[in-house]
């Protein structure tokens, strides 16, 4: 397997490996927090085929009125998987920023992963402090302050958002029109390609307020982040931890839009 070992998996599946704790929590500080992973694919339809067969899962029913992305140039859809969600964009008009996307990663990819952070002034600060730059932001995106980060710095997009409420985040998954998938209960973790795994892990840990687990992976709330060697190969978002509803299925590896969904 690659990157991760069956013995890793076998782990993850029995919740061997807990995040480790914050140095910060005496202080009370809450951890940033994954919310969804978002892949970028030329045929979305195709692409939301794929998942609903490989989640085992029924599409969620469209709602009334235009898709409010159409505004932005995309097209969107979503996926509940547990407390996380996997949405697919895909362009609709050019130029737009998801064909360099496709012309630099040479197809459909992991484009994004978004996270909730619960104090943006003080992630703002330590971006700051370990010379991290936005993309770009917008204080008021639909009501919710919205940063995202150059994905050279991490490797992906990191896209950050302050949500207020805080349970407001994108797609009310817990209390949307979901169906539960049958394949997986959740996503419980990611891999990121990058050039130099041990350094992005310790500033993205630093920045994302997360608790490093040995040189290269990362915990951020529940959810762990592997940043894995790139080589000649592409970076940037590469494959998804799926929790196996069956046990049996716990090392099985399915390939959606380039990227790797691996069942632990």
């Amino acid at each position: 397997m690659d990157h991760i070992t069956r013995r890793t998996l076998v782990a993850l599946a029995a919740g061997a490996l807990a995040a480790p704790a914050l140095a910060q929590e005496g202080n009370m500080v809450r951890p940033s927090r994954v919310r969804h992973y978002v892949i970028a694919a030329k045929d979305l339809d195709a692409t939301c085929d794929q998942l609903y067969a490989l989640l085992d899962v029924e599409p969620t029913p469209k709602r009334d009125g235009p898709e409010p992305t159409l505004a932005f140039g995309f097209r969107t859809r979503m996926i509940r998987v547990g407390t996380t969600l996997i949405e697919v964009v895909s362009p609709i008009r050019e130029p737009h920023q998801l064909h360099s996307f496709f012309a630099e990663r040479g197809g459909d990819g992991g484009f994004m992963v978004v996270m909730q952070t619960y104090d943006d002034d003080a992630l703002l600060a330590r971006a700051a402090a370990n010379g991290h730059k936005l993309a770009f932001e917008i204080p008021d995106f639909r009501g919710q302050h919205l940063m995202q980060f150059d994905y050279k710095t991490f490797g992906s997009r990191f896209e950050f958002y302050k949500y207020t409420p805080e349970d407001n985040w994108w797609g009310d998954p817990l209390h949307g029109a979901y169906h539960d998938p049958k394949a997986a209960e959740d996503i419980v973790g990611a891999e990121v390609a990058v050039a130099d795994p041990a350094a992005v892990a310790k500033t993205a840990a630093a920045t994302f307020l997360g608790a490093l687990d040995g040189t290269s992976v990362i915990f951020v709330d529940d959810r762990r982040i592997d940043f894995v060697p790139a080589g000649d190969g592409p970076k940037g978002l590469m494959a998804l931890h799926l929790k196996a509803r069956d046990r049996a299925r716990v090392g099985q590896t399915a390939t959606v839009a380039n990227v790797a969904f691996r069942f632990v």
